[in-house]
């Protein structure tokens, strides 16, 4: 649980600075140490404890939210939602560490390697699309669902702040959805055991007050290097719990 506890605490200072981060560093060590539904079930509590706060409690300007696109990827999402809970039925706790592990590390080495290049075309309304059924699909299978949503909004070129209050806007709604099918299929209420919720809770809240504020005393891109190291971490562990 220490580990569960760290990761948590990683994750949640990472996504208040950076905009994402918690699924990516916590979401491996929580299919490592819980039962897979309860800690998909657990990761969409505490996802959604953090997005409300960075959305609701601050200072200065309102969210600078993208919501059309909000409701095109939240809309798309619903069939991949309803695929990922038939896969999480199914799939055995290491394949999904092992997923979860590649998937991480795929997502790094995307954002390391790509380049920005101004002037590009934005990903069309089918791009869109997949991206929302793709997140979808991870949000009730390994709760991962943040590199396609970072990814897809890095290529439309959207600025830092308006990029971390519509990750947020994302994110929240996606775990709505996903808590609500899960909720319906009867699987949430008994993953979550409530002494488990409660310290990791309480870790993540003290980690979205430490991001932010570092995301007003550091460099925002040298801060997301930092939370890209420790993904890459994160999905080495898993793909090691997996076999080992």
């Amino acid at each position: 649980m220490l580990l569960a506890c760290l990761a948590v605490l990683a994750g949640a200072t990472v996504q208040a600075a950076a905009g994402f981060g918690l699924a990516l560093i916590a979401g491996p060590a929580l299919v490592a140490v819980l039962d897979p539904t309860e800690a998909v079930t657990t990761l969409m509590v505490l996802a959604t404890t953090t997005t409300l706060l960075l959305l609701l409690v601050r200072r200065g300007p309102r969210p600078a939210v993208r919501w059309a696109d909000v409701r095109v990827v939240a809309l798309a999402a619903v069939p991949g939602i309803l695929a990922g809970v038939a896969v999480l039925a199914v799939v055995s706790k290491s394949a999904l560490q092992l997923a979860v592990g590649v998937g991480v590390l795929a997502a790094v080495a995307l954002q390391v390697l790509r380049r920005p290049v101004p002037g590009r075309a934005p990903p069309s309304r089918w791009a869109t699309l997949g991206v929302g059924l793709v997140a979808g699909l991870l949000t009730t299978t390994t709760s991962t669902n943040g590199p396609p949503l970072v990814l897809w909004l890095e290529r439309r070129q959207v600025a830092p702040a308006e990029m971390r209050d519509t990750l947020a806007a994302l994110f929240l709604a996606l775990n709505l959805l996903g808590a609500a099918v899960l909720t319906a299929t009867g699987r949430a209420g008994q993953a979550l055991r409530p002494e488990v919720v409660l310290v990791l809770l309480a870790a993540a809240v003290v980690g979205h007050v430490v991001g932010r504020r570092l995301f007003h005393l550091l460099d925002v891109r040298r801060f997301r290097a930092v939370g890209l190291t420790l993904s890459a971490l994160a999905g080495v562990a898993s793909i090691g719990a997996a076999l080992g």
